[in-house]
């Protein structure tokens, strides 16, 4: 009786498997299948080339095949762009190469003119490309570089709501490579800042450069990034708080704004930052001072002034140059003091109240 059971219990166990196994089978297909017929679709030579996931060969047959017809050009790189974010699933460093490929493509200024919509097409699935996981999980570096690339395609195309999209992809995969690639991390994070600090770019896409400026603030604090960049910190703390001091950016999300002039000014007092531009510090605070004063702030939130002043308040950390105090100044905090400058006293005379890295709720 026994090793009969045995028996029909094996037999069950392996039927569930073969069952499951067929369940996955054809979504895996599918997922083949698609990412297939999207290459296959390319003309032969562009075909053979992105199979090759090389990008320099990938732009010479887009070259060729163009024959100097920046148009054509331009629907090349579209083809290409469309197989590579198939492609991502199954063949992620392909996917990367030939997104590569592409923007460098569009790059060119006579392919942006004659083919707009095929240049937007590129940079915003370029985008959704190199922010995916798992493109980042393939080659964070690649997807780096693919990253400043269509910023500086974006930035070219003079489209603000493109651009914000972009810059928004950027600064996150910027914050996922930030604890294996710090270096990377900042510079990226700082040319997304930099592309969406235009008054322009604020007025038509407020919610994602209030995005942008929040997430590089995130980064910035990062003890690791002060140490490998610290000017590169500095400019961004610097570019964030006169960002979200903005009126339009300020009011998509007050709560974003206090928190990232408190990470900010956070960010300009670790030691390393102050070291490699102490200027930095009294450009926030002045950045600061002026945005505790504006009354089109004030009347988006009433407690700005009382919020930008308890972050005013703060000690900066001048006096020591410990890796425990560098810890220190990671975090923002607030105190209870109610003062516009900052003080440079032995320690804190109040304890810290604030240590959430966002702050949430809205303003009181």
């Amino acid at each position: 009786m026994y090793p009969m059971t045995r028996s029909i219990r094996a037999a069950l166990f392996a039927g569930a498997a073969m069952t499951l196994g067929m369940a996955f089978t054809p979504v895996q297909q599918a997922m083949a299948q698609q990412s297939t017929q999207a290459v296959s679709s390319l003309p032969p030579a562009l075909r053979a080339a992105v199979q090759t996931g090389n990008t320099p060969a990938i732009q010479q047959a887009i070259q060729t095949l163009s024959a100097g017809n920046a148009q054509q050009a331009g629907v090349l790189s579209g083809a290409v762009i469309r197989a590579a974010e198939q492609l991502l699933a199954t063949n992620p460093q392909a996917a990367i190469a030939a997104a590569a490929a592409a923007v460098e493509v569009v790059r060119n200024t006579g392919v942006q003119t004659s083919a707009p919509q095929q240049t937007e097409a590129v940079v915003t699935t370029a985008a959704r490309i190199f922010v995916n996981p798992t493109a980042i999980a393939a080659n964070s570096t690649a997807a780096s570089s693919l990253a400043t690339a269509t910023l500086s395609v974006a930035q070219a195309s003079q489209n603000a709501t493109v651009l914000a999209t972009v810059a928004t992809a950027a600064v996150s995969t910027a914050e996922r490579i930030v604890q294996t690639n710090p270096a990377a991390a900042v510079q990226l994070a700082a040319q997304a800042v930099q592309s969406v600090s235009s008054t322009s770019t604020a007025q038509a896409a407020p919610s994602q450069v209030s995005q942008v400026a929040t997430t590089a603030a995130r980064i910035i604090v990062q003890p690791e990034a002060a140490r490998v960049a610290p000017q590169t910190v500095a400019s961004v703390a610097v570019n964030v708080t006169q960002i979200v001091s903005n009126p339009a950016v300020y009011q998509a999300a007050p709560s974003a704004a206090i928190q990232v002039m408190a990470s900010a000014y956070t960010a300009v007092s670790q030691p390393t930052v102050q070291a490699a531009a102490p200027q930095a510090t009294t450009t926030v605070v002045s950045t600061l001072t002026a945005a505790s004063n504006n009354t089109t702030l004030t009347q988006s939130n009433s407690s700005n002034p009382a919020q930008i002043n308890q972050i005013l308040a703060r000690p900066t950390t001048t006096t020591t140059t410990t890796p425990q105090a560098t810890q220190t100044a990671q975090q923002p905090q607030a105190t209870t003091q109610q003062q516009t400058t900052p003080t440079t006293p032995t320690a804190p005379t109040n304890q810290p109240v604030e240590e959430t890295p966002i702050l949430t709720g809205s303003p009181t």
